[in-house]
């Protein structure tokens, strides 16, 4: 019994362990999805309500918006040029025997490794740039918020005829649209309740295209979720992806875009893509990702229809040995028949004739 409770104990441990390590890693990509969008709307001019990246955030962040590295590339082809040089020559030159492999192979090392260095100081650089413009963006985003505050504060403990004045001549604040809803959908119904709401929010932000893509979404949606409106099992991959995608990879996108200067949306922020080519993208990728599922689902359904109409026919099947009775019982059988009697007499004249010729050939 103790053995069995320590290896229960041991089990249990194991996949809490396993669990938490998931948490972290789905908590790291949210952050880092996170941070991608925010750098986004700081280099776009918007405002940013995230923290700023740490150093080890920013690498990665670093990493993934733009990996490559001029400099290193450039001392990168010139060491194999060089390379291929000196190699050239020592082998037309001759005599050198080993040395005109491994000289040029160290030349080679030796520049990789310069190259790694210049690539490390190049992502090293914009990581800081990366913190800092996104640092700069979430503390205009704070200022806004304060100054928002305190007009409101103002507005609040002054007459109107002492606030109309420098309410006049005060800058407009924005404040950025939350669509990203702090509930916990669990059923069908519920899941694409979200969707409807966030398409009654975004209506007169987005261009009737983007709509026409949401309304799309929610009826992918819609067959991509179990047919049932009891509580979703979540445990299945595919429906905790599609209840993902419909309460925060979608509305978290719109959100993010909501959020930049309108006359800056056609301009190139990330990689030479725009912010409306970003967007488009996403829709499309979260469209045809719905599509697939849905598709899924209805195989699912359909394999399920095809087992229960086997069941039912091997069930009604009709039971071979009864069948067989019922043809045995109602088959009659056939009459006998009765010769005539000039038939009979002809046969008994053959037979007695036949004696009587027997007879004499045996007294012969």
């Amino acid at each position: 019994m103790d053995a069995a409770g320590d290896a229960a104990t041991a089990a249990l441990t194991a996949v809490s362990t396993a669990a938490d390590e998931a948490q972290a890693r789905l908590a790291a990509k949210a952050r880092m999805r996170e941070l991608e969008h925010a750098l986004v709307t700081a280099r776009a001019g918007g405002p940013v309500d995230a923290s700023p990246p740490t150093h080890d955030e920013a690498l990665k962040l670093a990493k993934r918006v733009d990996p490559g590295s001029s400099g290193a590339s450039f001392v990168r082809g010139i060491g194999f040029i060089v390379a291929g040089i000196v190699a050239l020559a020592m082998v037309m030159s001759g005599g050198f025997g080993w040395l005109g492999f491994f000289v040029p192979l160290a030349i080679i090392i030796a520049t990789g490794s310069m190259a790694d260095r210049i690539r490390m100081t190049d992502r090293s650089r914009r990581a800081s740039l990366i913190q800092l413009e996104i640092a700069r963006a979430s503390l205009t985003a704070s200022e806004r918020a304060r100054a928002a505050a305190t007009a409101q504060e103002a507005q609040a403990g002054s007459s109107p005829s002492t606030v109309e004045a420098p309410a006049n001549t005060a800058a407009p604040t924005t404040t950025r649209l939350r669509l990203i809803e702090n509930a916990d959908p669990r059923t069908r119904s519920e899941v694409l309740a979200v969707l409807e709401r966030l398409t009654t929010n975004v209506r007169g932000l987005v261009p009737e295209t983007d709509l026409a893509a949401l309304l799309r979404i929610r009826h992918s949606a819609e067959l991509a979720l179990p047919t049932t409106d009891g509580p979703l099992d979540l445990t299945n991959h595919e429906t905790w992806l599609v209840r993902q995608v419909c309460i925060d990879y979608l509305p978290g996108a719109l959100e993010h875009y909501i959020a930049l200067p309108p006359d800056l949306a056609s301009e190139p922020v990330l990689d030479g893509r725009s912010a409306r080519d970003v967007l488009d993208e996403q829709l499309a990728l979260i469209e045809s990702r719905l599509d697939e599922m849905a598709a899924h689902t209805y195989r699912r359904e359909a394999n399920g229809l095809l087992t229960h109409a086997r069941f039912v026919a091997d069930s009604l099947r009709p039971d071979p040995f009864q069948k067989r009775l019922a043809e045995l019982a109602t088959t009659e059988p056939a009459p006998a028949r009765v010769a005539a009697p000039e038939t009979v007499q002809a046969a008994e004249g053959a037979v007695v004739g036949s004696e009587a010729a027997t007879r004499v050939r045996e007294r012969a």
